[in-house]
């Protein structure tokens, strides 16, 4: 690590990014370098460096337990037990949570009533989660599957639809099942190119998506920011 780096935080991604991101963004911006790789597309998960200072595993369509489909979700996988074993801070975004849930040997499970969560929805911390999540909060959601809650983790959030919003594996590993990364840009080219999604059970319609974000995409987004100044130092309360 040189002098006038405060180290590299790994991104890893299941496409190749389109728009900026809250996380990256701020990330690079506070001075941080950003290494992003994308396994779907064939690029090798990086050792893990003295450098490398954090990682973020993002979103994205491939189930982690799908690995016989898609085999590099088994890399993945094992790359983030190693990662995990480090003890340095790591945040799983979405599907990144479920990697991290099923690494961590939970299951992923659908709605019982078959209801996905596609828009913007209540965020409920739980009494554990208090320090990290200071009241009930709107966030975006794009998923209809969730996560069961691993052995060694304390859920900070629920919902709900879905009970595990939001984990905690030791001090500095998170598991977010929603997206307070996404940017205004990033949500409307969901809206464009995923249409289809806002047409299954339990999603919002899109006039209704728009609307909830105009009111809740900034507290959303000031909150992560806030978060995730102290989570790369390694300083998320308990």
């Amino acid at each position: 690590m040189t002098s006038d780096s405060l180290g590299t935080v790994v991104l890893v991604t299941h496409h190749r990014p389109e728009s900026y991101d809250t996380a990256s963004d701020h990330l690079q911006a506070l001075g941080y370098r950003l290494e992003w790789v994308c396994p779907a597309l064939g690029q090798d998960l990086p050792d893990i460096r003295p450098d490398h200072v954090g990682a973020i595993i993002y979103g994205g369509r491939y189930s982690a337990t799908e690995t016989r489909r898609y085999p590099f979700m088994a890399k993945e996988l094992d790359w983030t037990g190693r990662w995990l074993a480090t003890g340095r801070p790591f945040l799983g975004l979405c599907a990144g949570a479920q990697v991290m849930a099923v690494e961590l040997g939970a299951a992923l499970r659908p709605n019982p009533e078959g209801l996905s969560e596609i828009g913007y929805f209540t965020l409920d911390p739980t009494p554990k989660g208090a320090s990290v999540f200071p009241s009930r909060m709107m966030v975006a959601q794009w998923h209809f599957l969730g996560f069961d809650l691993p052995s060694d983790t304390v859920r900070l959030a629920t919902s709900s639809m879905f009970p595990n919003q939001a984990i905690r594996f030791a001090e500095n590993a998170f598991g977010f099942q929603f997206h307070p990364e996404i940017s205004m840009e990033q949500h409307e080219l969901w809206l464009e190119r995923q249409i289809d999604m806002t047409t299954i059970p339990g999603a919002q319609d899109v006039p209704t998506q728009r609307k909830l974000a105009d009111v809740y995409h900034g507290p959303m987004k000031e909150w992560f920011i806030g978060f995730l100044e102290k989570w790369i130092r390694g300083a998320v309360p308990y």
